[in-house]
């Protein structure tokens, strides 16, 4: 682990709420209040569509729409107010460790709940929801199986966790900031195995690094190319944010989406 259980939380939210209400990250999103890969196809142009897209995806893995969800690391609420499309606005709680991006939330997705919680410790009675959301978020968790474990109490029978998550090499994991090395995570078929381990009788997990991870990379690409050749950045700063991109790489293994059944 590269840092204390306690350091950890800090460093997520501190760099979260730098990036997620940077004006220039806006922009790239399009002024949307997405903060994911999203999921690219024929015809998505833009990072705010592929972050809709990508909870569509995710949406369809629950067959039924009802009862009470749960958004676990809700962001600025954008996949919240999703989840409004399908659930009555009352019925649903966010949860996320960023006060600033909490009252966020209550501007886009009203008459929900948002409350300050880890997700590896999850303050619910057992069998509080239908369903749980979790959208790129799991491989910051202290630790993922830990999130598993609590996301497995409190889902009702038949319940449904559903989640789109990053695995990265066992390097990156043990050596990046607001990383640990026990989330780390080998390929698909071991992250199903972790699944099955905390309780969970039935499992789906599929690979999306395709149109997840490398349809973002290269609208990360094209975007601050073409913000270069518009004058709106300096040769410096296209230098910058490519590289970032760039050191991803080696070290981002798999994008997936995944769902799991609590038995019924």
């Amino acid at each position: 682990m590269t840092r204390s259980a306690s350091e950890l939380p800090s460093e997520i939210k501190r760099f979260y709420d730098d990036r997620v209400f940077s004006p220039f990250f806006t922009d790239f999103l399009g002024f949307g209040e997405f903060l994911n890969f999203g999921y690219w196809e024929k015809g998505i142009e833009a990072p705010r569509e592929a972050g809709t897209n990508l909870l569509m995806k995710l949406l369809n893995f629950i067959p039924e729409k009802k009862g009470a969800v749960l958004d676990v690391a809700c962001g600025k609420g954008a996949s919240t107010a999703i989840l409004q499309r399908s659930y009555a606005p009352a019925k649903i709680t966010g949860i996320n460790i960023s006060d600033r991006q909490l009252e966020r939330c209550k501007v886009n997705a009203p008459g929900s709940t948002f409350l300050k919680m880890d997700a590896a410790a999850l303050e619910f009675e057992n069998e509080s929801f239908d369903a749980i959301l979790c959208v790129e978020a799991a491989f910051h968790f202290n630790t993922r199986r830990r999130f598993f474990e609590e996301a497995h109490r409190v889902l009702k029978p038949g319940g449904r966790l559903v989640l789109s998550d990053v695995l990265m090499t066992r390097e990156a994991e043990k050596e990046r900031e607001r990383h640990v090395e026990e989330n780390f995570v080998a390929d698909p078929a071991e992250y199903e195995s972790v699944l099955r381990s905390e309780g969970f009788d039935l499992v789906e997990v599929v690979d999306a690094t395709r149109p997840c991870w490398h349809g973002y990379y290269w609208h990360w690409v094209e975007f601050f190319h073409q913000a270069y050749l518009e004058g709106r950045i300096t040769l410096e700063q296209l230098k910058e944010n490519l590289q970032g991109n760039y050191q991803r790489v080696p070290i981002l293994s798999f994008y997936l989406l995944a769902w799991a059944e609590k038995k019924g």
